[in-house]
C-alpha cells in the first residue's frame, strides 16, 4: 500500500531576502547601477571641497593679497557637475529597466504559484485577497527595489565618507556629528522596528477589502435580485474604514519620531558653527574647511532623513514582501511524477482509498473498486458524501491520504500531471468560461485545433445550433464566466470541449443539475455521445440521469456501501432506494401511464 506523500515543511522567510533573490538574477547589471551610483557620490563628497578650498583662497586674497582666480574653481565645479549629470542620465533608465524587470519576475512568480499549487490551497484562499497579492503588493516592492539600487548605498558610503571628511578637518566636529547622529538613527531604528508588523496588518485590511470589492462584483445580480445594494455599500464602508484608521495609526506613528528626530540632530550645526568658530579663531582651522563641515553635515542631514524614508520603505516592503513569499514558497503538495501514461482503454482502480481534508474531516474511507474500461459509472449519494472527492483523486486535484488510485495500472502519483489531466476531461456542476470567442473556450485544451474540428465537436455536443445564432457565431466573445450565455448553452460548450480533447476517462460532476428538462435531455444526450467508449464517471442527484449507467456506487460516510446495476439495487430496496425513493415511484407511475 502506497504511503501519504510527506508534506515539504512550509518555510516562510520573514524578511526581504526571498526578494532580493529576485534582483541576484541581473548581477552585472546591479553592479552597473552601483558603479554609476558610487561615481556620483564620489562627486557629491568632492564638491564641498572644492568650494571650501575655494572659499579660503579668497580669504588669503583678501587679507594678505594672494594671487588666486576663482574661474579655475568655476570650471572644476562646472565641469563635475557636468559628469555627474551626465552619469545620472545614464542611471536613471538603467536602474528603472532593471527594477521593471525584476518585478516582471516577481509577478511571474508568483502567477506561477498560483498556477501550480494544489486545490488544497485555493479550497482555503481568499480570491480578493490573492488578487491583492499579486497586485497591490508586488507594487509596493517598487519603492523598495529603487531604495535597494539608490537609497541604501547613497546613506550607507555618503555617511561614513562624509563623517570620515569631517573627521580630517577636525576630531571634535567629528565628534560632535557622531554625537548627535547616532542617537537620531538609533531613535528611527526603534521605530522601524515596531512599523513592520503595522504595515502587514495595512495591507491585510487592504487585502480585505479588495475581498469585499471582488465578490460584490462577481455576485452582482445576486446582490441586485435581493435589493441589497445598500447593505453592500455599508460593508465596504466598514472595510474602508478599518482599513484607513488603520493606514493612519501607522502614518502618525511613524511621523511621531521626525519632530524628536529634527531635535536632536538639529543641535548639531549650532555645536559646530560654536566649537569650530571657536579653532578658526583660534588658527587651528581654516574657514574654508568650517565651510567644508558645515556643507558635509546638511547633507548628512539630508541622508539621515533619508534614512527614515529608507527604512519606512524596508518595513512597507517587508510585509508585503512576506505575503507574498507566502504565496511563492508554499509547498506544492502535488508534484508531478515522471512517467508518461502509455496507450491504453481507461481503466480505473480504487485500492482502499482514504482522504481526508483535515483531521477531523474524513472524506474517503477504505474505497476500493474497479472502473472497466468504457464503462459508466454513476457515483450517487447524500450531499457530502464524498462524491465529488472521490472522482477528484483520479485526475489528482486531491492525493489521497492512503491507498492508490491507479489508470490503466499505474499509480496516479508516478504519472506526468500534464499527461494525466489530458486523458480526463472533467466537465464541472458550475462550468467556467473565459472572455474570449467561443472558438477559443471549445479550444482551450487544445488551441492548435482547426475550425473544422471545433465545429465537429459542437456539433457532436448540441451546441452548434445556438453557437450559429450569435451574433458572430464561433467568434463571438462572451462575457466573464460566460454569463451572456445560459447555464444549458454554457455546459454543452463545456462538453464540446471535452470531446475536442478526446479523453480516454471522462468525469461529469452534475453537469445537469440547474437546467430544465428539455435543456437536460438535450445534455443527457451530447453526455452520452461523449461516454461513448470512455470510461466514464457520472455524478448525479436525478434518477433519470444514472438509471442507464453500467454500474451506480452508492455512497454514505465516504464509503462506498452498495454497487450495482440499476435494476439489481431496485430489487435490493437498500440504501438506493431511499436516495431515489420518490423519483422511483414517478418514474414507475410514468411507465403504467404509458402502458395504458
Amino acid at each position: 500500500m502506497a504511503e501519504k506523500t510527506p508534506e515539504i515543511p512550509r518555510v516562510v522567510p520573514r524578511n526581504l531576502g526571498g526578494i532580493l533573490v529576485f534582483l541576484a538574477r541581473y548581477p552585472w547589471r546591479v553592479a552597473a547601477c552601483v558603479g554609476l551610483l558610487m561615481a556620483i557620490i564620489a562627486i557629491d563628497l568632492t564638491l564641498p571641497q572644492i568650494l571650501g578650498d575655494a572659499i579660503t583662497q579668497l580669504r588669503w586674497h583678501s587679507e594678505w593679497g594672494a594671487e588666486v582666480d576663482p574661474m579655475v574653481y568655476v570650471q572644476v565645479f562646472g565641469a563635475l557637475i557636468l559628469v555627474r549629470t551626465g552619469v545620472a542620465w545614464i542611471l536613471g533608465p538603467s536602474r528603472n529597466r532593471l527594477v521593471q524587470q525584476t518585478l516582471a519576475d516577481i509577478r511571474t512568480s508568483l502567477y506561477d504559484a498560483l498556477q501550480r499549487l494544489a486545490f488544497r490551497y485555493h479550497d482555503n484562499s481568499n480570491t480578493g485577497e490573492l488578487v491583492s497579492r499579486s497586485t497591490a503588493d508586488v507594487a509596493r516592492l517598487q519603492n523598495f527595489f529603487f531604495a535597494c539600487l539608490f537609497l541604501s548605498f547613497d546613506i550607507f558610503v555618503s555617511l561614513i565618507g562624509t563623517v570620515f571628511l569631517i573627521f580630517q578637518v577636525s576630531s571634535l566636529m567629528g565628534l560632535i556629528t557622531l554625537g548627535t547622529m547616532i542617537p537620531t538613527i538609533a531613535l528611527i531604528v526603534f521605530f522601524a522596528g515596531k512599523l513592520q508588523p503595522k504595515w502587514r496588518k495595512v495591507h491585510d485590511l487592504h487585502g480585505a477589502m479588495i475581498t469585499v470589492i471582488q465578490e460584490n462584483i462577481a455576485g452582482v445580480r445576486v446582490v441586485k435580485a435581493f435589493s441589497k445594494e445598500n447593505e453592500e455599500v455599508g460593508k465596504f464602508e466598514r472595510k474602508r474604514e478599518a482599513f484607513m484608521r488603520t493606514m493612519t495609526e501607522t502614518v502618525n506613528f511613524w511621523a511621531a519620531r521626525v519632530p524628536i528626530a529634527q531635535f536632536i540632530f538639529g543641535w548639531t550645526l549650532p555645536l559646530v558653527l560654536w566649537m569650530g568658530g571657536r579653532q578658526v579663531i583660534s588658527g587651528e582651522v581654516r574657514i574654508g574647511d568650517l565651510a567644508k563641515v558645515v556643507f558635509y553635515l546638511m547633507a548628512i542631514g539630508h541622508r539621515v532623513g533619508m534614512i527614515g524614508q529608507f527604512t519606512n520603505i524596508l518595513q512597507n516592503a517587508s510585509a508585503s514582501a512576506e505575503r507574498i513569499l507566502e504565496i511563492i514558497d508554499e509547498p506544492r503538495t502535488i508534484r508531478s511524477g515522471r512517467l508518461a501514461l502509455p496507450p491504453g482503454p481507461g481503466a480505473v482502480r480504487f485500492e482502499q482509498v482514504g482522504f481526508s481534508y483535515g483531521e477531523d474531516k474524513v472524506s474517503l474511507e477504505d474505497v476500493s473498486f474497479d472502473a472497466e474500461p468504457g464503462k459508466r459509472y454513476a457515483v450517487v449519494g447524500p450531499t457530502g458524501s464524498g462524491k465529488t472527492t472521490l472522482v477528484n483523486m483520479i485526475p489528482r486535484f486531491y492525493d489521497v491520504s492512503k491507498g492508490r488510485v491507479l489508470v490503466d495500472g499505474l499509480d496516479v502519483r508516478d504519472l506526468s500531471l500534464g499527461n494525466l489531466r489530458r486523458v480526463v476531461s472533467v466537465i464541472f456542476q458550475e462550468t467556467f468560461l473565459f472572455s474570449a470567442t467561443v472558438a477559443e473556450n471549445i479550444a482551450y485544451g487544445r488551441p492548435e485545433a482547426d475550425r473544422a474540428a471545433i465545429e465537429e465537436c459542437a456539433r457532436a455536443a448540441q451546441a452548434d445550433e445556438f453557437i450559429r445564432e450569435l451574433e458572430q457565431g464561433y467568434d463571438t466573445v462572451i462575457g466573464e464566466r460566460g454569463v451572456t450565455l445560459s447555464g444549458g448553452q454554457k455546459q454543452r460548450i463545456a462538453i464540446a470541449r471535452a470531446f475536442l480533447m478526446d479523453p480516454r476517462i471522462l468525469i461529469l460532476d452534475d453537469a445537469t443539475s440547474s437546467v430544465d428538462s428539455q435543456t437536460e435531455r438535450l445534455i443527457q444526450e451530447a453526455m452520452w455521445r461523449l461516454s461513448v467508449g470512455r470510461t466514464t464517471f457520472i455524478i448525479a442527484h436525478r434518477y433519470s440521469t444514472v438509471q442507464h449507467a453500467d454500474q451506480i456506487l452508492v455512497m454514505r460516510g465516504g464509503r462506498i456501501v452498495e454497487q450495482g446495476t440499476n435494476a439489481e439495487l431496485t430489487a435490493r430496496g437498500g440504501f438506493y432506494c431511499e436516495l431515489f425513493g420518490p423519483q422511483l415511484e414517478e418514474n414507475a407511475e410514468t411507465r403504467v401511464r404509458s402502458q395504458r
